[in-house]
């Protein structure tokens, strides 16, 4: 007989999502593959209102994020919960002074923070809509947050299309509404929205979608308010959408608000977000919109929910590219093999502890040579540059920075001084981690199989003593001319490369 005392409880996960207007806690247990939202948390922080021409955060507004971290870091912490995800959105994409805010939000919460791009942000929009509305055909969701409008097209769980427009109820409440709510402010910002979907608006014409979801707060907000000018709230309709503006225009028009339950910090953007709205309602043709109560913070939690998460989705960012730039993947799997064997072999004497660098760092291998049907002449810096700007799923912004810099230092100068700083590695860690790429591309420049157990590898600070068995190199002139180049231009660095064949 089992005794249920003795039973694993199911683990408890939580995702929070740090949006320009509020900050979403979720938990959830996971149970026999099932996710169950089992508390959320909403904070109204108005991170992008505290936000001046200069992108610049002010004191207050970092201090009312602060505040919230704080608490919902004790929420986490009476939950006993330690596997957490927490995303930053558009403000944070903006802001100039995001690093000092950063600082200050992670040692509030006590996790992490990942600042992740637009084209991220309605990836994961999406997958929280998809799978929480059990989608098997075609499906557009349309998110409007305070700061950017996610638009994304996409078939069961997988997305085809994805936007995300730098137009928000809060950014465009500030410059269209400031002074009044007007036809003429209603028709500046809609004319605004409509300019910004010109180039994404054919890709939605040609794909008409079975289903339409908008979500998150501003949709929300304009479902109750529907209720004020039509008997039919289940669906957003292009004539109501209308007949709400007209509303609104009227004197006591934003006050009437409060009678479906808005409150005053909704309804003070709300004007904005339908302006939007309405602007998207007609440049994609859509005929009505479901709401989804599911959106960025349900998407966060379903990836977490995948064993390997990050693995899954980078896997298969990682096959598109390799067939979009028709990469050696033979090569790129070497290269990855002995990137490995390095770290392994420098990781005690290193103190290489991190497996989410050292996937980085692997990543970066299977994607070294991306650039190569550009140029083949300094191919790495246009693998940089495309790894550093493309929309990559499953990567955050500094991971993304972090894979361009070990790709476009991986051979010829290696500018030590010019490295910037990113957040997720101190300088020291990071010119380690190029060091250990750029021996492992030197080792497989015959591009020919390689018996990679025939290497060690012994670090001690700047010194790395590399030894040969003899029988790894099949040009073994070739190869030791190659090395002996990285030993003079380590040395010039003030690294010590030494090599030796027995």
């Amino acid at each position: 007989m089992t005794n249920n005392n003795n039973e694993t409880k199911p683990e408890l996960i939580a995702a929070l999502d740090l949006g320009s207007n509020s900050f979403h806690l979720i938990i959830a247990r996971l149970n026999a593959g099932v996710l169950e939202p089992l508390h959320k948390v909403k904070h109204h922080v108005r991170l992008r209102a505290g936000m001046n021409h200069s992108n610049e955060l002010s004191y207050e507004s970092i201090l009312r994020a602060v505040t919230s971290l704080k608490e919902i870091a004790a929420t986490i912490k009476d939950n006993h919960i330690k596997n957490v995800r927490a995303v930053a959105t558009h403000t944070l994409r903006e802001a100039v002074n995001r690093n000092t805010f950063l600082s200050l939000a992670e040692q509030s919460l006590g996790f992490p923070i990942e600042i992740i791009s637009g084209s991220e942000e309605a990836r994961l929009i999406y997958q929280g809509v998809a799978r929480s509305e059990s989608i098997e055909d075609s499906c557009l969701v349309v998110d409007i947050g305070g700061g950017s409008t996610e638009i994304v097209l996409g078939h069961a769980t997988n997305t085809q299309y994805r936007d995300s427009k730098s137009m928000g109820c809060i950014s465009f409440t500030e410059r269209y509404f400031a002074k009044g709510i007007s036809q003429k402010s209603f028709k500046q910002a809609e004319i605004a929205a409509l300019q910004k979907l010109e180039g994404c608006s054919h890709q939605f014409k040609k794909n008409i979608p079975n289903r339409v979801f908008a979500t998150s707060g501003t949709a929300k907000a304009l479902f109750k308010a529907i209720a004020l000018v039509s008997k039919k709230t289940d669906r957003l309709v292009l004539s109501d959408l209308l007949k709400l503006k007209d509303l609104l225009c009227q004197e006591d028009g934003v006050t009437k608000l409060s009678w479906v339950g808005i409150d005053e910090a909704r309804s003070s953007v709300l004007p904005a977000g339908l302006a939007i709205m309405i602007a998207i309602t007609k440049s994609l043709n859509l005929m009505a919109l479901d709401f989804s109560p599911a959106a960025l913070r349900e998407g966060v939690l379903f990836e977490m929910d995948q064993q390997n998460k990050q693995g899954n989705t980078r896997l298969i960012t990682r096959q598109e590219l390799q067939s979009r730039y028709q990469i050696d993947r033979r090569q790129a799997q070497q290269i990855a093999e002995t990137c490995e064997l390095l770290w392994d072999q420098a990781s005690k004497d290193w103190n290489l502890t991190s497996t989410g660098l050292k996937a980085l760092l692997i990543e970066a291998a299977y994607l070294y040579e991306v650039g190569q049907q550009i140029s083949i002449s300094d191919f790495q810096q246009h693998s940089a540059y495309i790894l550093a700007n493309s929309e990559l799923a499953g990567y955050n912004q500094d991971e993304q920075l972090l894979l361009s810099i070990l790709v476009s230092n991986g051979r010829k100068k290696f500018r030590r001084r010019r490295l910037p700083d990113i957040r997720i590695i101190n300088h020291k860690m990071l010119t380690r981690l190029i060091r250990l790429f750029r021996l492992a591309i030197i080792l497989n420049n015959s591009r020919r199989p390689l018996a990679i157990d025939l290497l060690l590898l012994k670090v001690d600070n700047r010194h790395m003593t590399l030894t040969i068995d003899k029988l790894f190199f099949h040009e073994q002139d070739i190869g030791m001319a190659d090395l002996k180049k990285e030993i003079i231009l380590m040395a010039k660095l003030g690294y010590k490369l030494s090599c030796k064949v027995i």
